[in-house]
């Protein structure tokens, strides 16, 4: 019987309400079997303020209100359950969020290092500007560096403009950051910034020599504004702090989402 229905059990002869007009033991019992605790409370109140020596119209009304408590404790119950089945979900869902992060930040991370046009002739190639290094030398250092800050590195080197634009394409997937020197397409390559515009990883300017020492034409990088970072005038050791920057980069940018 709903609240409503009862509502039409306590109507008078004449189709009044009588439960607040006739409050009665009775009427107590009906809101009781109903569930309307609150209700029949209210009844054994008004009846004990007619009749206050009445023992037992109290301990019915003591009754109804250990029952309201207890349904009270256990609704409360019921959202602390509630709520720390969410925490315990959320918990769960922090610390999977948080290991796939650290795998990734500590294992996952990939660099790919793209070299420009006559580069593939260091130690030959004006060794007093450039070095004594071959490329493989750099290149082995590049990926044991990248070793020993928890990433890994891959080489690739091409005289073709387009085949290094393919190349930047490959970042685009799979890489976290993009080490680019450019060589003489430094200057000239309007292809290679458009393709590094696509790239949403941090991008790594490369240079052996200090390009702002030498000819006017060398001062001009048509990337500047579109990587992250440039390293300039260090030789071989500009792609190491290059490598170090990048881990340290990926480190901060997987703190961030960690803690977002």
């Amino acid at each position: 019987m709903t609240d409503d229905q009862l509502q039409g059990v306590l109507m008078d002869g004449d189709g009044n309400d009588t439960r607040d007009l006739a409050p009665t033991v009775t009427l107590a019992k009906l809101y009781e079997e109903q569930g309307f605790l609150d209700k029949a409370a209210s009844v054994y109140k008004k009846l004990l303020v007619m009749e206050p020596d009445r023992a037992d119209l109290k301990e019915m009304l003591e009754a109804v209100e250990k029952r309201l408590a207890g349904s009270t404790t256990e609704l409360e119950k019921s959202k602390t359950k509630i709520m720390l089945d969410h925490l315990t979900g959320w918990q769960k869902v922090t610390q999977e969020r948080k290991k796939m992060l650290d795998q990734k930040g500590e294992k996952g991370r990939k660099i790919l290092v793209i070299h420009g046009p006559n580069l593939n002739m260091l130690g030959r190639r004006e060794p007093s500007v450039y070095g004594t290094f071959t490329l493989e030398q750099i290149d082995a250092e590049i990926k044991k560096t990248a070793e020993e800050c928890g990433m890994s590195a891959d080489t690739f080197q091409s005289n073709r403009e387009g085949d290094l634009i393919e190349k930047i394409y490959e970042a685009l997937d799979g890489y976290d950051v993009l080490i680019i020197n450019p060589a003489a397409y430094t200057h000239t390559s309007i292809a290679i910034r458009d393709a590094l515009l696509m790239l949403d990883i941090p991008i790594i300017e490369v240079h052996l020599s200090n390009v702002y020492q030498r000819e006017p034409f060398r001062q001009k990088s048509m990337i500047a504004d579109v990587v992250t970072a440039q390293v300039v005038g260090f030789g071989k050791d500009g792609y190491i702090l290059a490598v170090k920057g990048a881990s340290n980069m990926t480190r901060r940018e997987a703190d961030i989402a960690r803690d977002a």
